[in-house]
């Protein structure tokens, strides 16, 4: 554990959270060495888009490139920190600037060295407006990137940020590009420092990745190659699954895992997460502008319902707040709205509805979990004269079309620090803002948390947020979701991931 230069009020939690490491995993005691060789196949729910870290929105985007690219630091499956690019992060006393101790010897996919000149290229780039990276809106702290030496760099901050490794380093969009990098080149292209490299990409049906020889983490990865095939529709995951034309279903839904149970030769891999399902309304929006519209919605919601449908009973309700139950930072003040059917009628007469109101809800098969979940709302909602009528879009268009367009859809996050996932989607200049949330007293609550060096204080402010939260009412979290991953029986060394990430490199098969 590094020494941290920090003043003794800085409480041991926060040490601890931020997993201050400078060895680099390379294998631990007792882990298991890996079989070499061999093709894994992946079945994708949607095709990806773009390998541009910097503009990386969808999931296969996200799992495509987190295994081309590395970060400064990635988490482990229990949301841990561990090095990457980073072998260490230490605070200045004031915790308004961190310096990075970068790993030696890694070159990019080129062949081109990894130094510091590739790390402020990278953090410069995201922070350009012109760019309009959806990462940008967790990084606006960071006022100057200082390039130390070859191998260290600094982050100069704008006010004191405890959470900044955790929530700012972290990011998927912060996957590190080389300084000589043809940007234009990045829809097709890629060249990272990753376990990967980038074989082929054919638009609408795969990806081919080969094992990288010069990976920093000496014997990873053990695959020769992963391709990822894009299969619109779950029971065509499935039955690919149970052919064995593929070797690992990701995402997978309750619904499905519940239809693999005892099948021979599938093993399904199971994580706690603080990812989350989500209905959203747009607060700018009729009717949802009106804040006791939303509150019916929020009486009207069988969140144990949800449960159940969506998720087979797995997972745990939501307080529609992004801070799970199990989270240090949750507060048994935060209570799960309940749900009561004619507090929602009145709410709906106060607001001018007394005949009841008819709404459009937008889902989709995305993810797993999407069309049970609305199913499900709208069974509840039925006997407060909630009226709703189910639009069920398709995979391919439901990011780019309907996702930020509709005011009243369901959506899922992927697990983050508490910080992270407020800033990122409910502060009023944060680009996933999905439901036009505008709030100045939220916004400084949420700054205001990541100067308090106290945990307790800390853990007060995401209270006065949660208050705030409950009472808006801009979105409706009924219930935090399990990770779940089917997988092959000689598919080994691959787990779900608690922040739903999909990392490759300790992945092997033995046949």
């Amino acid at each position: 554990m590094t020494r941290i230069r920090v003043k003794t009020k800085l409480y041991f939690a926060l040490v601890m959270s931020l997993l201050v490491m400078t060895l680099p995993i390379l294998g631990c005691a007792g882990e298991p060495v890996g079989q070499s060789g061999g093709s894994l196949r992946i079945a994708a729910s949607a095709d990806s888009v773009t390998l541009d870290p910097a503009l990386l929105i969808t999931n296969p985007d996200i799992w495509l490139t987190g295994n081309i690219y590395d970060k400064l630091i990635e988490k482990n499956e229990d949301m841990s920190l561990k090095p990457e690019l980073a072998v260490s992060w230490e605070p200045n006393e004031d915790i308004t600037a961190w310096t990075i101790k970068l790993r030696q010897g890694v070159t990019f996919h080129s062949g081109k060295a990894f130094t510091a000149e590739d790390v402020a290229f990278t953090f410069n780039r995201l922070l350009d407006p012109d760019i309009a990276s959806p990462g940008r809106s967790s990084l606006t702290a960071i006022e100057n990137i200082v390039t130390v030496d070859d191998y260290t760099v600094r982050f100069e901050l704008d006010a004191p940020n405890a959470f900044f490794p955790d929530t700012s380093l972290t990011i998927y969009q912060s996957r590190i590009l080389s300084a000589s990098v043809d940007t234009s080149q990045l829809t097709t292209q890629a060249d990272g420092t990753g376990p990967f490299i980038l074989e082929d990409f054919i638009t609408g049906e795969r990806a081919v990745l080969s094992k990288n020889p010069n990976y920093w983490n000496e014997g990873r990865p053990y695959l020769d190659e992963v391709i990822f095939y894009y299969m619109p529709g779950a029971e065509s995951r499935i039955e690919a699954l149970k052919t064995g034309s593929v070797d690992a279903v990701y995402p997978l839904g309750p619904v499905e895992a519940l239809s693999l149970e005892g099948v021979p030769g599938i093993k399904i891999s199971e994580i706690a997460s603080a990812s989350y399902l989500v209905i959203v309304m747009d607060t700018a929006q009729e009717p949802f502008n009106n804040k006791k519209v939303r509150q019916a919605f929020q009486a009207a919601t069988d969140r144990e319902a949800i449960r159940t449908v969506a998720m087979q009973g797995r997972g745990a309700l939501g307080a529609d707040i992004q801070i799970a139950p199990t989270d240090p930072l949750a507060s048994p003040e935060m209570k799960v709205p309940a749900y009561d059917v004619e507090r929602a009628k009145q709410l709906l007469e106060e607001a001018g509805y007394a005949d009841g109101i008819d709404v459009t809800l937008h889902t989709s098969d995305v993810v797993p979990g999407h069309v049970e979940m609305a199913v499900a709302f709208k069974e509840s909602a039925a006997p407060a004269g909630i009226r709703v009528n189910i639009m069920r879009q398709s995979e391919e268009i439901y990011w780019s079309k309907i996702w930020l367009n509709e005011s009243f859809m369901t959506v899922n996050w992927m697990g983050r620090h508490p910080d992270g996932a407020l800033s990122i989607v409910m502060l009023s200049d944060a680009p996933w803002n999905e439901a036009n949330y505008q709030n100045p007293v939220f916004d400084a609550l949420v700054l205001k948390a990541r100067t308090q060096a106290n945990f307790e204080d800390q853990r007060q402010t995401y209270l006065e947020i949660y208050k705030i939260l409950v009472d808006e009412v801009p979105r409706i979290i009924p219930v935090f979701t399990p990770i779940l991953m089917g997988l092959s029986d000689d598919v080994f060394g691959l787990k779900a991931h608690a922040g739903q990430f999909l990392l490759l490199e300790n992945a092997w098969l033995e046949r």
